[in-house]
């Protein structure tokens, strides 16, 4: 059992050095975002599983616990680039502001609560993390959200968290995209 946690530790951490390598790309090329979705019952190896570069080159990294895990390269194409950016720049994500989102969420499952609604627990959270580089739009901006999937489809009313869930469900598609090349 021993050999096996070293083997997968040792796995883990060659897929994150190859990860880290590749991320670095030709000079001049910016980071336009970088994107993770991480549970509580997964362990994280802590390399964003999307990034999305200005050239269109996007890095895909599948963590070792998934069926097709591995680092994969593909290029958007400026149609599909211009869409990203487009969802990026869309002012309900560009200034998504956390506290104040959270806020209207508690503000929200109160009048839930007092309106009769149904009580809604989530056992095992899911994290969404983005990075969108200040490339796209003023300074670096860092989204984190836990359940944001669940919270925007049990409160509709909530746009800012509504389009944030779009957008990563676009980020999604990304991660299983036609063009993608396993990189050895």
């Amino acid at each position: 059992m021993a050999k096996i946690f070293r083997y997968l530790l040792l796995l883990l951490g060659c897929s994150g050095s190859l990860s880290a390598a590749l991320a670095a790309g030709p000079a001049g090329e910016q980071e336009l975002l970088q994107y993770t979705q991480t549970n509580d019952m997964i362990a994280s190896d802590g390399v964003p599983m999307l990034r999305v570069f200005d050239s269109g080159r996007v890095l895909v990294h599948l963590p070792a616990w998934k069926k097709n895990s591995g680092d994969y390269e593909y290029f958007l194409s400026d149609t599909e680039l211009k869409a990203l950016k487009d969802r990026l720049e869309s002012p309900l994500v560009a200034a998504f502001d956390k506290a104040r989102m959270e806020r209207a969420l508690h503000a929200a499952e109160n009048t839930a609560r007092a309106g009769g609604a149904m009580l809604f627990e989530i056992s095992d959270n899911t994290y969404t993390h983005m990075i969108v580089n200040s490339g796209i739009n003023g300074p670096e901006k860092d989204i984190t959200w836990a359940n944001l999937q669940n919270d925007a489809q049990r409160h509709t009313e909530l746009k800012e968290l509504v389009e944030l869930a779009d957008t990563e469900r676009y980020l999604q598609k990304l991660l299983h995209h036609p063009k993608m090349k396993k990189l050895d």
